[in-house]
């Protein structure tokens, strides 16, 4: 073995290192199966007792990608249709146009830069019109006299940058929320890949990354006008109603005087927000069910800044009758209707109520003068709020606001909902202040979203996949069987075609495994499904160098040299092919792992890992055992 203290100084090295590193993957198993055998109180209180240990091992532990251990993936795109809307001082009906027809092509199907496209549509609209009347506030170089030319490159910058504070935020939001080992990526022009192992609960994750983080303070409607508003838009749809009734009515008599079908009476009926009757149901072509206002049996009356209560299965319904064009100038001048975060009871059938609450369109203050946003709990109820502090700037506004609106409501308005409306009791100082009602879960959800800051265009969820930790323990399984049944393949191969060396190509196979595993485990990689598949493929080529190397020596020995001096020709002459084939395979790992997301970069990451295991494995540590057997105990080897 005399030459060889290296190669045995770096096999052991590599035996130790990878053993240090899998150590905790191995102590988290241990400690995850002996907690799902505890049960109740015993497993408790056995977590309480190593709950240091557990941590610290699930930290160090091997990764598991999404698709191992369940989790959600998420793809979001930001609104940059609505970033050139509010970057926009100006908005004609061209403009409106214009942007319209840009959604319709990217709804379509059209993946091209949207200022593209919508400079595009622009000037299919109007070919004459210049960029600046819209955008000449944009940026410090545009103005008025701007050419398209000019405005295109700021308004492209504008809106990439829109896309990468996105990504910055998201990942700030996603960070705080706890998740280990996320993955961000920003993909194409304008969507974010976000994959987050372990998550279980998909509704809070989708809250989290959507709200747009936009905080206001707005004062409440006046009560008198609201309750008002509330009466003549009731009125409306009353007179509606009789209108549509009326209608049925005559249509009904028109049809049963001249004693045909009822199709037309059915349509009629139909006023589009409820349910009407179907004359066909009542057996007679005269008597036709009446009706109903729509707001009738959908809202509960408010009172004071509240406008109506409404239950969770109808708002919609709701918002779509009180938005409706003639509906909504009879709402006071400057109001908007918003739904209130907490639910202020059930109905029979269990569905949460929420009131719909009259505000001012204008904000008072928002989010922009927060310096500080944490948990804090009501002294006297325990309560969990959200303690706000804001900059000299937003305290002199707000002592302003308030010391001006003392007895009046105000709104804390979260992504346009209303999260409390306080009565302000006394002028308030030193630019504190609280968010009030709800749970201990949402106020850390907005501290994180606040703290992260507010997203610069609105992000909206085009493609979600949720995989269930059972699932992910099924993919385990099947993962692991199929490295065990591809290995043990092998090995039984090489064993029967190659005798003795076989078995020693197999015990560098061996090893060839345990030292993937722990090169992913030292440099902190998430090990996939199709990771897996990457360790299964480098099985069959880590042998293929031993296929090579052993056919090489065979043709040397069939030429009368000796096993020592075979062998020695055979690594030597298979070297150049080996080092070829692995070179070639891992550039294309690097490029799998540079231009491919997720999946893809698993794979990448397990073959290059892979590639380097093998080589090693397969030209040192066998090498090592032919030279120990031959040089060493001159013993004979068998090659088949």
């Amino acid at each position: 073995m005399q030459g060889n203290g290296f190669k045995i100084f770096s096999v052991l090295a590599f035996i130790l290192l990878s053993g240090y590193y899998l150590f905790p993957t191995l102590q988290n198993n241990l400690y995850q199966n002996k907690l799902e055998e505890l049960a109740g109180a015993d497993s408790t209180e056995y977590l309480e007792a190593n709950y240091e240990a557990i941590e610290d091992a699930k930290i160090k532990a091997l990764n598991l990608g999404l698709d191992l251990q369940g989790g959600m993936h998420v793809m979001l795109e930001v609104g940059v249709d609505n970033l050139m809307r509010e970057l926009a001082t100006n908005r004609d009906e061209t403009f409106t146009t214009a942007l319209g027809a840009a959604q319709d092509r990217v709804e379509a199907g059209d993946n091209g830069n949207f200022v593209d496209i919508f400079y595009d549509e622009l000037q299919n609209v109007d070919p004459e019109v210049r960029l600046s009347r819209y955008y000449r506030n944009v940026g410090e170089t545009l103005s008025r006299r701007s050419e398209n030319d000019e405005v295109l490159p700021v308004l492209r910058e504008e809106a990439n940058e829109a896309v990468i504070r996105a990504v910055s935020i998201i990942r700030q939001r996603v960070d705080r929320f706890g998740v280990s080992e996320p993955s961000i990526q920003k993909q194409g022009e304008s969507r974010v890949a976000v994959e987050l192992p372990g998550v279980d609960d998909p509704q809070r994750v989708r809250d989290l990354l959507r709200g747009t983080a936009r905080l206001e303070f707005r004062l409440m409607a006046d009560p008198q006008e609201l309750q008002t508003s509330l009466e003549e838009i009731y009125n409306y749809y009353e007179e509606q109603t009789a209108q549509a009734n009326a209608n049925a009515a005559s249509d009904t008599t028109q049809v049963a005087d001249a004693g045909t079908a009822d199709a037309d009476t059915t349509e009629t009926l139909d006023l589009g927000f409820g349910d009407a009757a179907d004359p066909a149901d009542t057996g007679s072509t005269d008597v036709a069910e009446a009706a109903v206002n729509p707001l009738q049996g959908l809202v509960r009356p408010g009172q004071g800044t509240i406008f109506a209560q409404v239950a969770e299965s109808d708002t919609a319904m709701v918002r779509s009758l009180v938005m409706a064009q003639a509906v909504r100038s009879l709402l006071p001048q400057g109001i908007q209707l918003m739904y209130s975060a907490d639910a202020v009871g059930e109905t029979e059938q269990g569905f949460e109520v929420f009131n719909l609450l009259g505000v001012r369109s204008r904000a008072e203050l928002t989010g922009d003068v927060l310096t500080d946003a944490r948990i804090a709990f009501d002294p006297t109820t325990n309560a969990p709020g959200v303690s706000l502090s804001m900059n000299n700037e937003g305290a002199q506004k707000w002592s302003r606001i308030t010391g001006a609106n003392v007895g009046k409501q105000v709104a804390v308005v979260l992504d346009n909902i209303v999260y409390s409306d306080p009565v302000i009791r006394s002028k308030i100082s030193g630019g504190q202040t609280r968010i009030d009602g709800v749970s201990r879960q949402e106020a850390q959800d907005i501290v994180t979203v606040l703290k992260s800051g507010a997203l610069p265009a609105p992000v909206n969820i085009i493609e979600e996949r949720t995989v269930g930790p059972s699932l992910g323990a099924k993919s385990i399984q099947a993962g692991t069987w199929s490295v065990i049944v591809g290995f043990l393949l092998v090995v039984v191969f090489m064993v029967f075609y190659y005798r003795t060396a076989g078995l020693i190509a197999d015990v560098a196979l061996l090893l060839n495994v345990v030292f993937i595993f722990g090169i992913l485990a030292a440099f902190g990689a998430t090990l996939t499904l199709p990771g897996i598949a990457g360790i299964v493929l480098t099985i069959g080529m880590a042998v293929d160098a031993n296929v090579i190397i052993f056919d090489r020596i065979r043709e040397e020995m069939s030429t009368g040299k000796t096993l020592k001096a075979s062998i020695q020709g055979g690594y030597d002459k298979a070297l150049s092919a080996i080092l070829d084939a692995n070179i070639t395979t891992f550039l294309t790992g690097v490029i799998l792992y540079s231009f491919g997301v997720g999946p893809i970069q698993g794979f990448a990451v397990t073959l290059m890992a892979g590639i380097v295991s093998s080589l090693f494995t397969a030209i040192v540590v066998t090498r090592l055992f032919f030279d120990y057997l031959v040089a060493e105990k001159r013993q004979s080897v068998a090659f088949g």
